[in-house]
């Protein structure tokens, strides 16, 4: 009996432990997470579209997520500069990467560099989408899209449409533009919304391509007026603008936004972000912002975001044969 009794008591004692660990966060049941600052790296350069929305989402997730996310600019090589760095970060959630169809599928696949396309990292949250835009100034000798494209096919390579690298969403736009109506333009790369929109405002490019992110406050000063959109329908929010489809050319993109984690990042770590950055987009900061950018929420968790990406990077790898890419 005495035995037996001593070995009960042991028992007990192991199931004592054995609980108080998992219910502590001890080591079996996970440390808590996260504990100190995220970084959020960027590829792009401040005040473009991918920064402004990293920021807005950083402030928005205060409070619901317990640590703050502090952005980090990397601009460089359509995006792909920050993949590269996030690669080989530890897979522990503290360093994160925004990404969108350029920096994740199209730049990669373009640059064979499928070590830095989506599948190499964690997806973890689609969040929001925005409209890409075309954009003339009011002194333009251009007023509207079938002016630019004659003049376009008349003078090879004389209009200059800058935006964002090439492999972004932007110059998709361009390239399937030149390709559907036939025509020749001189395309400039910057390394985000922000440099294009600059040259843009300084003549140094005669349209620009973006997103609201990009591009809204301009056209609410004048500055800048929408000529075309890049969308299947018509945009609510200019419902005057042609879309380059009712053109008859089937030019449709939509500048989606996301974040993805280093490959191996714990699944519960990945379910903790989603969910504070799906709680977030009910703050008041987020819907400020999202009213001031015209975009629209689309949420998507990490499975969902993934085969959304697979059937992306489907889509997109056949534009790019038809384009000879």
């Amino acid at each position: 009996m005495g035995p037996r009794s001593c070995g009960s008591r042991v028992s007990v004692l192991g199931l004592v432990v054995l609980l108080l660990a998992v219910g502590c966060g001890g080591p079996l049941g996970g440390e808590a997470y996260p504990t100190r600052p995220i970084t959020l790296s960027v590829g792009f350069a401040p005040g473009g579209g991918a920064d402004v929305f990293a920021r807005a989402l950083a402030e928005a997730a205060k409070g619901v997520i317990a640590q703050p996310i502090q952005v980090e600019n990397r601009a460089g090589a359509g995006g792909t500069t920050a993949s590269a760095y996030v690669k080989g970060q530890p897979a522990d959630g503290y360093t994160l990467l925004f990404g969108h169809a350029g920096s994740t599928i199209l730049t990669p696949t373009i640059a064979k560099t499928p070590d830095l396309k989506w599948d190499a990292f964690e997806p973890v949250a689609r969040i929001h989408a925005e409209e890409e835009i075309l954009l003339l100034r009011p002194d333009s000798r251009w007023k509207t899209l079938d002016e630019v494209v004659a003049f376009a096919k008349a003078n090879p390579g004389q209009v200059r449409v800058g935006g964002s690298a090439v492999g972004g969403i932007d110059s998709f736009v361009i390239l399937s533009l030149e390709k559907a109506a036939g025509i020749d333009v001189t395309y400039v790369p910057f390394d985000g919304g922000g440099p294009a929109l600059r040259a843009f405002l300084a003549k140094d490019i005669d349209v620009l391509v973006g997103n609201l992110s990009d591009v809204g406050a301009t056209i609410d000063a004048k500055t800048a007026f929408p000529f075309a959109v890049a969308s299947d329908k018509r945009s609510p929010i200019f419902p005057d603008v042609p879309t380059l489809k009712e053109k008859g050319w089937d030019v449709v993109f939509v500048q989606w936004r996301s974040i993805f984690a280093p490959k191996g990042t714990p699944s519960a770590r990945l379910n903790i972000l989603a969910d504070g950055f799906r709680k977030a987009l009910d703050s008041a900061s987020w819907k400020s912002f999202r009213e001031r950018t015209r975009s629209v929420d689309l949420f998507l968790g990490p499975a969902e975001f993934r085969t959304f990406l697979g059937s992306e990077d489907q889509r997109f790898s056949t534009i790019i044969k038809e384009l000879g890419l």
